[in-house]
């Protein structure tokens, strides 16, 4: 089983500041816990994480190497999984592209130092500064070469959609370095970032979990496709994480229509999106929305858009709304449990996983 999306915690700022140069760390230890990192406006009632998984009152689930492994690989029997950030999926966020520059390196070579010794069944994520296109090339170029990383690590709010010709750059380094590029959810009205809705700034937490977690993603696919991204960069795989699943069919169905009676408004698109889709973008399972008992339509409206081979698992481990691998493989159709839970993921990420296809 290979977990496509665990969330590392930075639990003490100054495990990621000795990976600073001396001279700047002040400006960071200035901004307190979050390293200088934009931060939500709001947040969840109670708790973002499992109370449960929380041995230590000082210490946050997720926090150490040691943690990650016990409760997310040994304990859920999972053979590989795939690091990503959490706070840190903002750093592409800040208002101070050379502070991101520097944070997002501090950040990959805690990876590459203090997490991939641990276990070799960790993988992870390389974060970028994707305000500064060039220094995000650079340090894309510098990580590729370790093959522990698996994907470059984008949040899905941002100043303009990935789509945009000022990010092929990004896109084309990960290609080229067989690096996927994964979106994930969040990060909407922090730094730079624009609002997921165009009806303003929601009020609750219950709101942005609604809109935030799946409008932006629907926004980066929409983006992706429209722009011919597919098309410039072939070997281009994109992971798209936490945004659920169920809106998919619809919004394909949609963007097929329009370009059917729009073709002129986007010449390269030379195939109905859904057919491009299928062939390079990939979804995590969590969230896997509930239905009040109509599984078996989902079931059948995602074959519609390709299931199983779109879905990857992921645990969105500690989050309060993780999905247990058990629980997953007894929801989903027992025909698609392989599939889901293991071989998309080893396809996707290729030789990097150093993992075969069982059969």
């Amino acid at each position: 089983m290979i977990d496509c999306d665990i969330h590392v915690q930075i639990s003490k700022p100054e495990e990621i500041i000795k990976f600073i140069d001396p001279a700047k760390r002040d400006w960071f230890r200035n901004q307190a816990y979050m390293l200088g990192l934009p931060a939500y406006p709001w947040n969840h009632s109670s708790s973002w994480y499992r109370k449960d998984l929380q041995v230590d009152e000082n210490e946050y689930p997720g926090a150490t190497p040691q943690a990650v492994a016990k409760d997310a690989l040994d304990d859920q029997g999972a053979d590989i999984g795939i690091l990503t950030a959490d706070d840190a999926l903002s750093v592409g966020l800040m208002e101070n592209a050379y502070s991101a520059a520097t944070l997002a390196r501090a950040h990959n070579d805690w990876f590459r130092e203090d997490w991939f010794p641990v276990d070799d069944r960790f993988r992870g994520s390389i974060i970028i500064p994707t305000q500064d296109p060039a220094a995000a090339v650079a340090e894309i170029e510098r990580c590729a070469s370790d093959r522990r990383f698996v994907q470059i690590l984008l949040p899905s709010a941002g100043e303009r959609p990935y789509g945009d010709p000022r990010y092929l750059p990004i896109l084309e380094a990960a290609a080229a370095h067989g690096l996927a590029v994964a979106i994930h959810s969040g990060m909407e009205g922090m730094g730079l970032a624009h609002q997921s809705s165009g009806a303003g700034t929601p009020t609750l937490y219950i709101e942005w979990h609604t809109i935030g977690s799946a409008c932006s993603i629907q926004a980066q696919l929409v983006s992706l496709l429209a722009h011919g991204t597919f098309r410039r960069i072939p070997d281009l795989k994109v992971l798209l994480i936490e945004g659920g699943v169920a809106w998919l069919p619809g919004m394909l169905w949609r963007l097929d229509t329009n370009w059917r009676g729009l073709r002129d408004d986007t010449p390269w698109m030379d195939e109905p999106p859904l057919e491009t889709m299928k062939r390079h973008v990939r979804f995590a399972t969590q969230p896997l929305e509930y239905t009040d008992g109509n599984d078996e339509l989902l079931w059948q409206m995602l074959a519609a858009v390709g299931a199983p081979e779109i879905l990857c698992y992921a645990s969105d481990y500690p989050h309060w709304d993780g999905d247990e691998p058990k629980w997953l493989e007894q929801r989903i159709p027992e025909a698609w449990r392989q599939a889901v839970m293991h071989d998309n993921a080893v396809a996707f990420y290729g030789s990097r996983l150093e993992l075969p296809v069982l059969q």
